[in-house]
Parts: C-alpha cells; structure tokens; sequence
C-alpha cells in the first residue's frame, strides 16, 4: 500500500462532537496532495456546520491519543523518499505521555526528555545548545483532580535548570534579544462581552532567559483598542470546573518576527512584532508591544479554529487552518497585506486530512512543508506539487495500545542537531 492509499482515520472527537450538538448557546451571535489556490468558496469559510456545532467543537478539550491503535509491525516511518525528502532530525512532543523525543529520518529516536508523573507536555521549543523549554501541567497534591501550569527549562540530559509555575499554556518563543515570549490565561468579567459571565483573557508575559518574569500584556485589551484592524465574533460558554466561562480568543501560537527585508512595507514585519493565533477567533494577529497595540489581522471568513501561524523568509505566513467549521483541515501560505492565499495543501478528499485540535507546519530548506496531523498521531512532508515524501505514526501509546497524539513537529539539520547527538 502506497503513502497515496493511506486515509486519515477521524479520532474519537468527531463522533462525540456530533453526539453532543446543541448543547451549548451562544452569546450574542494519508492520500494528500495539494490544490491550487485561490480556493473555492467552500474552503474559503462556508460553513458546514452550525454555529452551535462549532461552539461545540472548540468546547471539547485536547485528544491526549487517537483512535488508532500503535501496530508493532508497522512504521514508525512508513514512507520515506530520500531523494525528495529534506534531510534532518525531527523533534516532536507527546501530550499525555509528558515527553519530547528527537528521531531520525527513518523514525529511530536518539533522545528522549520525559516527566511521566506530570500531567501533560503542551509544547516543547528546543533552544540552542540543547535546552528544552516546556510548557506543562501537574497534578496539584493539595487538592485531587485540579493542577498547576508551569514553564520549565531543562538541559540536554534532562536536568531541571529552572521552573516556574504560572498560568503558561500552547506555546513559548525565543526572542531574538534572548527573552522569551509565552502565551498566558486568566479569568476575568469584561462587561461589554458578558456582564455575568467570566472570560478566559489570554495575554503573553516576557520572560528573562532565567524564568523571571519581566513584562504582560493583555491580549484582549490590545484587539478592543484597535477595532479597525480586529472585529471579535461572537464565542458561546463552557463549562470548566463546574462554572459558565466564555474562552473568547483560545490564543495558541507566538512567534517573534525577525529582521528582514520588508519591514518598510508594513508594522506587521517590524522586527519585535509579535504574531499570534487566535483558535476561537479564526484569527492570525501582529502585536506591537511597545505600543500596546494590533497592527495587522486576518482570518475571520476564511478560516477556521487556525494553529501554528509563522513567518515566511518571503513575509508571507504559514499556518495551520484546522476547519472546524468544514470538518477537514489545510496548510496555507498567504500573503499578508493582500490577504491572498498563495499556496494551499489539503486532501484530494478532504475529510481524509482533519485534525479538530492542534496541528502544525513547518517551511523546510527545500521548499517541502512537514506537517503535523495532531489528533491523529501522524506526520508527513509534502512538496510545494503536494506529493508525500515522508510519513510518519507516533509509535508511542498509551493504556489499550492508542497511538499517543503529537502537538507539534519541527525539523532541524544534521549540523545543528549531530554534535549533540553524538
């Protein structure tokens, strides 16, 4: 069986998804290739689901496994094309398995950091030198079923250097200036969305390469400062710990934009400018924090439930557009200031490639994009025509033999990874 004749499997989140629709009001309102774009109006928003349906979905929390069960005889790699594929170890996170591994081309893992008491890895980012920053969770001992979120940073043997517990979640990012950026949430009554309802304000705390925290910033308060560059949408309540809450924006990537060559064309490309992604916003956003302000947002129409935004050598931006609303997934490249979509990755039938939660992309050296199919503990690598080069099932699992789900996947070169491999 060819990589081509190797469907998706939909995890066990889509079947309790449609079990439970309609329980939730709203406030106020793998056989890939790639498609050229632009795309049509179907994949350009239309939805195909209720928007009670969709609230639904973005209620549901992480899949720590898929639906699949881990084959022994099978894998972990089982595609490679050598001479398409672009050459490098592979580091990837598993989330209820709190542990990050690094793996060859041919699906051999060569280091492993791992907490296995803890209660779940969220994302990993692999710094130079070999350090690790964690975003994580463990079970609180004072109290039975809560716990705490922290940010660790652990050496190349797995040493901790340091921790912090604070409410840090989905992802951190090495500035260029050596400071750290992390996404951070806390509840609080913002009256013009909810007068009785908490909200889940995300924010993004500065961090000193030591863990001490320098600076934070209110997320919400900088998109509602600026309405002519951010409209909110309406996002309907859950139900966390026993109480009503609206998780308005569900924030989950940052990304520090670096020096480059169009930063007179737009504040998007100012260096320090950070880019974020709003899950339940169907956003991409650049913040100013100097400033305190949005410069440049994206999204609402065209995606849906987005993951993994990064900046483009070119100053386009790569993301992850899960499709909630569609119930099928995507990668897109898209040119920012025009708004234009300029390259598009999804199935030949569409539903073979979804992922609800999660997901990732990474633009390689070679021009191939390795993507991860979250909720479905796979991976593979396409090239700019769409062809599978390299495809890859999370060997790991969990109680019953379920493949554990992967939060992301980044690829780095044999130069920078060999010396401390060996």
């Amino acid at each position: 069986m060819t990589s081509h004749q190797l469907a998706v499997r939909h995890d066990r989140r889509a079947t309790l998804c449609r079990a439970l629709l309609g329980c939730v009001s709203l406030l106020g309102a793998c056989s890939h290739e790639a498609e050229p774009a632009p795309p049509s109006s179907e994949a350009a928003g239309r939805p195909a689901l209720s928007e009670s349906d969709v609230d639904q979905l973005r209620a549901l929390g992480y899949a720590g496994y898929a639906d699949a069960t881990v084959d022994p005889d099978v894998g972990p790699v089982v595609f490679l094309d050598a001479s398409r594929s672009e050459p490098g170890y592979n580091l990837f996170s598993n989330r209820m398995l709190s542990s990050a591994q690094i793996m060859d081309a041919e699906g051999r893992i060569l280091h492993t950091w791992s907490r296995p008491k803890h209660r779940h890895w969220s994302n990993c980012e692999l710094l130079p030198g070999g350090d690790l920053l964690v975003l994580g969770s463990r079970f609180a001992a004072e109290s039975e079923g809560s716990f705490e979120r922290y940010i660790m940073r652990l050496d190349w043997d797995g040493e901790l250097l340091w921790k912090v517990d604070m409410e840090a979640h989905h992802d951190v990012e090495l500035g260029p200036d050596g400071r750290l950026a992390t996404l951070t949430m806390g509840s609080r009554r913002i009256p013009v969305v909810n007068p009785e309802v908490d909200v889940r304000d995300n924010g993004v705390a500065i961090l000193s390469e030591d863990g001490e925290v320098l600076a934070e910033y209110s997320l919400f308060d900088m998109l509602a400062a600026n309405p002519d560059v951010f409209r909110f949408q309406a996002v309907g309540e859950m139900v966390l710990q026993g109480k009503p809450v609206i998780d308005l924006l569900h924030a989950n990537s940052v990304e520090y934009v670096r020096a480059n060559a169009h930063e007179q064309r737009h504040p998007l490309y100012r260096p320090g400018t950070l880019i974020v992604s709003f899950r339940h916003q169907d956003t991409i956003a650049a913040f100013d924090l100097e400033r305190e302000s949005v410069v440049w947002a994206w999204g609402q129409d065209d995606i849906s439930g987005p993951h993994d935004a990064t900046m483009l050598e070119n100053g386009h931006i790569l993301l992850f557009d899960n499709g909630l609303e569609r119930e099928w997934s995507r990668v897109l490249e898209i040119e920012p200031i025009e708004g234009r979509i300029v390259w598009e990755y999804r199935a030949p039938n569409p539903k073979d490639f979804y992922t609800a939660s999660r997901g990732s992309n990474q633009r390689l050296a070679n021009g191939n994009t390795l993507v991860a199919n979250s909720d479905s503990g796979e991976a593979f690598e396409v090239t700019p025509e769409g062809e599978i080069v390299w495809r890859f099932l999370n060997p790991n699992a969990g109680e019953g033999g379920k493949r554990a789900t992967i939060v992301r996947m980044r690829r780095y070169p044999n130069d920078v990874l060999g010396p401390l491999l060996r």
